[in-house]
């Protein structure tokens, strides 16, 4: 019994290591072209497919970051190229093959209970040629170029004056640049920086200063220094800002155009050129005997000229005082002297707090930072016997109580007194028992502005001295 026994567990181990030796076989040819079971990559289950079908799976769902790279050149401007106009593209394939050629076959038997998981990144397929090709008509690889006749020049520039134009620093090798460039894809680099100690080295090179160079470097030292002069003037809310590039103006040209310099490679000042400026200052600004547009508070615009009312910049002082800032390089802000002077500075030297006398309606009004504060009907010069209140622009210049106003024919005391032109000014009348109407044409006044008690009273306590008084029918 026991001889039979052994027969049959002999018989059974046999059939056993032939049916494990077959599944084994039969199981390494299975997986001969596909992946051996307990393979992973990127989360993809591999067993029983091919290289290729695991590579067409993983490129057509790659969502990938480097669909664009930056790349910094050594102004430090970032260019971002992207990678399919360049044509680039992903294929997993060459990775997927390695990892295969590890996972298939009989390799399943090391797998047992132990899982291999992969987490892979596609390799860049390019035409190597045709990427330079393209990289070589980008407007930014064509700037600032190396070559060795590179030159520095003086010229003027439309918005800062003159301004130095170095071609001799820092200029770009451009197929070493291109070569960095396709060396970073390839590496799937998302940014390259030009300029960083091991790729400017390849990148950019310098042309060396001939001795003609730097003596021109040497006059743009005295360029820089003429031209570091600012001032800036002030106009009420307007500015004139004397910047390098009318300073560049100052500088005396000779015949060609040329800057001429001094010994010290300093640049000559055409003192004509201030004089010049402060004109054009003084025809900018200057009000006075020039003619205003009004708004009346009737609502129509009047058209009113001054005599003496206005601002006058004092164009002597001011040539000297620039001249002197300038060669003392002493920038700064400028508050102009002025020969005459009005309430307000700038264009608009009437402002929003002043007397306005509509002589047509025979009305005065007071405002007061852009608030009506007074009314009142008035009583202008006499227009039959030719006394008629001038039509202007002028201003309060002279304030005083208890005044005895004297003509050819008569001495009138009045409490309160305001001059305003001349021998005009506003004033009481107590003889006066109605103002306003046509009062004005047949026994107006000798020109004063005849106002009622109580109303100039009022506003003599609060009219300063220089408040303008725009007079106009």
């Amino acid at each position: 019994m026991k001889k039979y026994l052994k027969m049959f567990l002999g018989a059974v181990g046999i059939v056993v290591i032939l049916v494990l030796g077959s599944v084994i076989f039969l199981s390494g040819q299975y997986y001969r072209e596909t992946f051996c079971m307990g393979v992973w990559i990127n989360g993809s289950y591999c067993t029983g497919m091919t290289p290729e079908q695991i590579a067409q799976q993983l490129n057509a769902t790659y969502h990938g970051e480097m669909e664009t790279i930056s790349v910094q050149d050594i102004s430090g401007e970032v260019h971002i190229l992207s990678l399919e106009e360049y044509g680039v593209s992903i294929d997993f394939a060459p990775v997927v093959e390695a990892i295969f050629q590890k996972n298939h076959g009989y390799w399943w038997l090391g797998h047992i209970g132990k899982p291999q998981r992969y987490h892979i990144k596609p390799e860049y397929c390019y035409n190597t040629e045709e990427m330079k090709a393209k990289l070589a008509q980008a407007d930014w690889l064509n700037q600032n170029l190396y070559h060795p006749e590179n030159t520095v020049s003086i010229v003027k520039s439309a918005e800062a004056g003159y301004i130095l134009v170095d071609e001799t620093q820092d200029l770009l090798l451009k197929d070493q640049a291109i070569q960095v460039i396709c060396d970073g894809i390839s590496n799937q680099l998302t940014q390259i920086n030009l300029a960083s100690p091991e790729n400017k080295v390849l990148c950019y090179q310098s042309v060396a200063y001939t001795d003609e160079m730097k003596e021109l470097l040497a006059k743009w030292q005295g360029i820089q220094a003429f031209q570091d002069f600012h001032m800036v003037y002030q106009f009420g809310d307007k500015q004139e800002i004397i910047d390098e590039n009318i300073v560049a103006e100052w500088m005396t040209l000779d015949e060609n155009g040329a800057i001429l310099f001094d010994e010290n490679d300093v640049p000559l000042l055409d003192k004509t050129m201030i004089q010049e400026y402060i004109a054009y200052l003084c025809a900018t600004y200057d009000t006075v005997g020039t003619e205003r547009n009004f708004q009346t508070t009737r609502g129509d615009i009047v058209t009113v000229s001054s005599s003496g009312y206005g601002n006058q910049l004092d164009a002597k002082a001011e040539y000297a005082f620039l001249l002197n800032a300038f060669q003392n390089k002493e920038s700064g802000v400028r508050t102009p002297i002025y020969l005459s002077e009005a309430k307000e500075k700038g264009l608009d030297d009437i402002g929003d707090t002043y007397i306005e006398v509509d002589m047509s309606s025979q009305q005065m009004y007071y405002y007061q930072d852009g608030q009506k504060k007074i009314e009142t009907p008035i009583v202008t010069g006499n227009l039959s016997r030719r006394w008629g209140t001038p039509a202007k622009v002028c201003s309060v210049y002279f304030k005083q109580r208890n005044r005895v106003l004297r003509g050819a024919n008569y001495a009138t005391p009045v409490k309160y007194w305001m001059a305003v032109d001349g021998h005009i000014g506003i004033h009481y009348a107590t003889w006066r028992k109605e103002f306003g109407g046509e009062i004005y044409k047949t026994d107006g006044s000798h020109g004063c502005i005849n106002t009622p008690l109580e109303i100039m009273t009022e506003l003599y306590e609060i009219v300063e001295e220089g408040t303008p008084v725009i007079m106009f029918y």
